[in-house]
């Protein structure tokens, strides 16, 4: 049995640039590393690749979605005073065109007012753009079941995540972005992500770096096509990052994929694939392309 724990933001929550960003605060990644360290078997996913962990205690390995700048300013380090070692999944957009990914505009939005104006505001310029199909329509359509957020919030994601025609979506977020932020798209790239430097600094201290596809899209929006480009985009760029052999994984954005996807990571020889199922990784019952993760707040100290 083998515990996958899923991290997205890590930071100083009051000093950031976002305060209100939906996050882990470094002190109680700091109190929560110290317990896993004295609960389990921290494993790197080298070493879970190749069994080298005990039926007879419990595993787990540490993962971080996204690529964010808080990995090299606050994990990096604290993994590296630990001697643990983690498994990170940078989008290639985000480092090679400085691309701010629609996921993270959505969380500075979210960031920066209070979700009845968003929602209002979305309506106004859904309105200005659509007239074809009332918002009501699609706000309707949604399920709002999650097990963090609340029904605004899981309406406001869902609308300008995957419910609105894409063309409608990226121009509102876009809008929304110039009502809410005083600051531009490219300069909020180059402060959230990491760089190619950083990137290469902490896999030659041991840290993993696996595929989070090219432009961090929905994978079963995509056709076969489309996919593979994603796939193969993020595959060159590891090529890239590393000088020698290395271990091939995936971790599927918003851990989205479908039959297709698993065709591909055959394909281009991945030896594994991480979802977002909250769940322990059972070899017995669980696929290697279908691995499940649990969140951080799964864990202490649980908020």
């Amino acid at each position: 049995m083998v515990e996958f724990i899923m991290y997205h933001y890590v930071r100083d929550l009051q000093k950031s640039n976002f305060p209100k960003i939906k996050g882990l605060n470094y002190s109680d990644f700091i109190d929560q590393i110290n317990y896993l360290i004295k609960n389990y078997n921290i494993l790197s996913i080298e070493d879970f690749i190749e069994n080298k962990y005990s039926f007879n205690k419990k595993n787990c390995v540490l993962t971080f979605d996204d690529g964010y700048i808080d990995h090299y300013d606050f994990v990096f380090p604290t993994l590296v005073k630990n001697n643990i070692k983690g498994a990170f999944f940078s989008p290639v957009d985000t480092i090679l065109e400085n691309k701010l990914l629609d996921v993270n505009l959505l969380h500075i939005i979210l960031a920066s007012e209070d979700e009845n104006i968003i929602l209002k505001r979305i309506k106004y310029h859904y309105d200005r753009i659509d007239n074809s199909k009332k918002l009501s329509e699609y706000i309707n359509s949604i399920n709002t079941e999650s097990r963090y957020d609340n029904k605004n919030t899981i309406i406001i994601k869902r609308l300008l995540q995957t419910t609105l025609p894409p063309n409608i979506r990226k121009k509102i977020c876009r809008f929304l972005l110039e009502d809410f932020v005083d600051d531009n798209e490219e300069n909020l790239s180059k402060s959230f992500y990491l760089n190619k430097e950083q990137i290469k600094e902490m896999i030659s201290h041991g840290m993993h770096f696996g595929s989070h596809g090219k432009s961090h899209s929905w994978f079963s929006s995509l056709d076969k096509n489309k996919q593979e480009v994603e796939i193969k985009s993020s595959v060159k760029f590891l090529n890239s990052l590393y000088q020698k052999d290395y271990v091939l994984t995936m971790c599927y954005p918003y851990g989205d994929y479908n039959d297709i996807t698993l065709n591909l990571l055959n394909k281009y020889k991945f030896k594994l694939g991480l979802t977002t199922i909250p769940k322990t990784y059972n070899k017995l019952k669980n696929k290697i392309f279908e691995i499940p993760r649990w969140d951080t707040n799964d864990y202490y100290p649980k908020k």
